[in-house]
């Protein structure tokens, strides 16, 4: 049986994809709430460590290209103050006032803890499935 607790953090690790997603759009949102300090993070564009490094090749500029980030399928294994979320991520890529020139698929394994502070992003590995540079 599922208890409150349970419940209470999968809504909360849900909310901190939802918010992971609008900051990557360009959305607002502190990344210090959405990552650990000493974030890990593997992509098909290299290794990134720590919460600086991260911010550095993840953040929106703007006036550039900017993305939409759809996270579905979100599966959360909780271990107590520790969860393994996997989830796919659809991405759109487009310039402002411009339709999407190009999109990819995504899939996502994060690892996250609990702390004082909430629920964090402490590794995160996305692997790209597939990716589409035709219009969109």
């Amino acid at each position: 049986m599922t208890d409150l607790q349970e419940l209470l953090d999968r809504n909360e690790i849900t909310a901190l994809l939802a918010r992971l997603g609008r900051w990557l759009d360009g959305q607002g949102g502190d990344p210090a709430e959405i990552y650990d300090a000493e974030v890990v993070v593997r992509s098909p564009r290299g290794e990134f460590r720590g919460l600086a490094a991260v911010v550095e090749v993840a953040a929106p500029r703007p006036g550039e290209e900017l993305a939409q980030h759809f996270h579905t399928d979100v599966l959360v294994a909780l271990d107590g103050g520790r969860a393994t979320v996997h989830a796919n991520q659809h991405v759109r890529f487009f310039h402002p006032d411009q339709p999407p020139h190009r999109a990819s698929g995504l899939r996502l394994t994060y690892q996250v803890r609990r702390g004082p502070e909430g629920w964090r992003v402490v590794e995160a590995t996305i692997e790209l499935v597939w990716l589409d540079t035709r219009s969109a």
